[in-house]
C-alpha cells in the first residue's frame, strides 16, 4: 500500500503543469504494478531500499537516489525493504515544457523527451557527477521549500529550478542543435498537447488534431512521435488512464461509468488498455 501526500500543484490555462507529492510506501516482494505516464517524473528517495524495475532493466533503490522517467516509460517498485520507503515526486507535464517553449529551445533540453534522445539510465546517480548529482537534489528540496512556503513569485523560482534541473541532466549527454524545422515542429506540439489536454476525454480524432496544427495525418503522427517518443494514441490513453486511476481511487462510480467519462467507448476497450498501462485490472486496483 501506497500513502501519497501532495504538497502543492500548479495549473496554467487550467491544464495541470506541475505537481509535487510525497509517496510513503510499505515494504513489498514482487509487485509488478507497472504504471505509464504522459508526464516526466522525478523521485528522490528520502528513505528505504529497494528495487526499481522498468522494461528492460533492474536498479537497486537507497537513500538519496534520483530517478527520472520520461513519459511513456513503464516503471514500477517491485521490492522495497523492511523499513519501508518514501519519496519525493515532481510531476512535470509536456504541457509545461511547451508553456515555457524558448527557455526550452535555449538550452536543448526539450529533447530529453524525444525517443532518439540516448538516455543511458533511469537512475541519474549513473550519469552524474558527485556534484551535480548534489545540486539536482539541493534543486527538488529548493523546489519542495518554494511549494511549502508560498512567497512571492514562488512559482517563477519553481520554473527555474526546474530547468536547471533538466539542463543538469541533458548536460552529461552530446545533442545537436535544433534546425529551423525542428523548432517549427516543436512549436506546433504546443498546440497539439494543449488541445489534447482539455479534450481527451471527448471523442477526438487523429484527423481534427492535425487539422489544429496545419499538418497532415501521417506527417503530424511522425513528428509526434519523433518529439515525445510516444504515438498519439498512447498519449491520449494514457491520458485517460490516468484519470481513471484518480476516479477509482476518490469515487464511488462504478468502472463503466468510469470508463465512459474518461473516454472510453466501451468496458472492454477500457478494461484491455487498463491492464496494458497498469498491469492489473480495474477492479483489483480499487481494491
Amino acid at each position: 500500500m501506497t500513502i501519497m501526500k501532495i504538497i502543492n500543484e500548479i495549473q496554467f490555462n487550467n491544464i495541470e503543469a506541475l505537481r509535487l507529492f510525497t509517496s510513503i510506501a510499505k515494504p513489498r516482494k514482487n509487485n509488478l504494478r507497472i504504471h505509464y505516464h504522459t508526464l516526466i517524473e522525478i523521485s528522490l528517495i528520502l528513505r528505504g531500499k529497494g528495487i526499481y524495475k522498468t522494461n528492460d532493466k533492474t536498479y537497486t533503490i537507497q537513500e538519496g537516489d534520483i530517478f527520472f522517467y520520461r513519459p511513456n516509460e513503464a516503471h514500477c517498485i517491485t521490492d522495497i525493504e523492511a523499513e519501508g520507503m518514501e519519496l519525493l515526486n515532481l510531476h512535470i507535464s509536456p504541457y509545461y515544457l511547451y508553456t515555457n517553449f524558448q527557455s526550452a529551445l535555449n538550452s536543448n533540453y526539450i529533447k530529453i523527451l524525444a525517443a532518439s534522445f540516448p538516455l543511458k539510465s533511469n537512475k541519474i546517480n549513473d550519469t552524474l557527477l558527485p556534484e551535480q548529482l548534489e545540486d539536482v537534489k539541493s534543486l527538488i528540496l529548493a523546489i519542495r521549500r518554494e511549494f511549502e512556503n508560498k512567497k512571492s513569485d514562488y512559482v517563477t523560482f519553481i520554473c527555474n529550478y526546474i530547468s536547471a534541473i533538466l539542463i543538469l541532466i541533458s548536460r552529461s549527454y552530446k545533442t545537436a542543435k535544433f534546425s529551423q524545422k525542428e523548432k517549427q515542429s516543436y512549436q506546433r506540439l504546443i498546440q497539439a498537447i494543449k488541445y489534447i489536454d482539455t479534450h481527451y476525454k471527448e471523442n477526438i480524432t487523429l484527423e481534427n488534431i492535425a487539422q489544429k496544427v496545419g499538418y497532415s495525418k501521417c506527417y503530424f503522427s511522425s513528428i509526434f512521435k519523433k518529439c515525445m517518443g510516444m504515438s498519439i494514441w498512447d498519449y491520449i490513453s494514457i491520458k485517460r488512464i490516468e484519470e481513471s486511476l484518480t476516479q477509482i481511487k476518490t469515487t464511488e462510480k462504478n468502472i463503466a461509468d468510469i470508463a465512459l467519462d474518461c473516454g472510453f467507448n466501451n468496458a472492454v476497450n477500457f478494461n484491455k488498455l487498463f491492464k496494458k498501462y497498469t498491469n492489473v485490472t480495474p477492479n483489483f486496483f480499487r481494491k
